[in-house]
């Protein structure tokens, strides 16, 4: 699990870099005095508390009622959102 986290705030959330706002000069100076391994594992605990929370809030599910998810609701909503984005792109109206 730490392992995960780690990955995943260092890629995801700039691992050891301290959290900055544009504009906010006093508040920037401040979080630079934080240190930087400091900075990884308050980060690193925020992706553990949060991979434990969805752990413990949302219900366990058998393969068969995964499987009925992903054949019957996910992959109908996976090829219309395909569909309609390749009609975006064609059409040119990008964000």
């Amino acid at each position: 699990m730490f392992t995960v986290a780690a990955i995943a705030s260092t890629v995801f959330l700039g691992g050891w870099m301290p959290f900055h706002i544009g504009g906010l000069d006093g508040f920037n100076a401040v979080m630079d005095y934080i240190p930087p391994i400091l900075w990884f594992f308050v980060k690193v605990s925020t992706v553990i508390f949060l991979m434990m929370w969805f752990k413990w809030t949302f219900p366990r599910l058998r393969i068969d009622q995964l499987l009925r998810l992903e054949w019957k609701y996910l992959m109908p909503l996976n090829l219309i959102n395909i569909v309609v984005m390749a009609t975006l792109v064609y059409l040119g109206w990008h964000f």
